[in-house]
């Protein structure tokens, strides 16, 4: 039997946090700043990003990242704009993200077929794309972090917001 004056709660346990190594991509035409439309996880606006996997170095990501993400292959490293580290809450862990800026051809057609597989099926992480200008891509962005990343691409381009 148990005691009718004493209560007890269950805690949830979460599994140990796991880290993960991400590479943001702030792609540049030259007069516009190309962002993301996401509906995987949450909706908002973003720049590519992902994981760097195992055996590659950053440099490689970002162009696997920026052809799975937008179709484009080419690109020029312009520099790093930043980095910093967030808490994934959705998957738990936590996150170093380094955020590079990249010329991009606009020319070029973007678009979503090279999205991942998992478990057969492909991720449908983006459904639209927006090319806009540094003021309007620091104003659609969703989270602050990446805001701010805009922000020093903006000033190390010598543009304006």
């Amino acid at each position: 039997m148990y005691p009718e004056e004493k209560s007890f709660s269950m805690k949830k346990v979460l599994p140990p946090r796991t880290k993960r190594n991400v590479v943001g991509i702030i792609p540049f035409d030259g007069e516009k700043f190309l962002l993301l439309h996401r509906v995987l996880n949450w909706k908002g606006w973003e720049y590519p990003k992902g994981g760097i996997d195992e055996g590659e170095n950053a440099e490689k990501t970002l162009g696997r990242e920026l052809y799975e993400e937008t179709g484009l292959k080419e690109f020029e490293l312009v520099g790093k704009v930043d980095e910093y580290n967030f808490l994934d809450k959705v998957h738990n862990r936590e996150v170093f993200m380094q955020s590079f800026l990249v010329r991009v051809s606009s020319n070029n057609k973007v678009n979503f077929d090279n999205q991942p597989v998992e478990g057969g099926k492909k991720l449908v992480e983006h459904d639209d794309f927006k090319w806009c200008f540094p003021f309007e891509a620091v104003k659609l962005l969703t989270h602050a972090n990446s805001r701010r990343s805009m922000k020093r691409a903006i000033k190390m381009l010598g543009l304006k917001e």
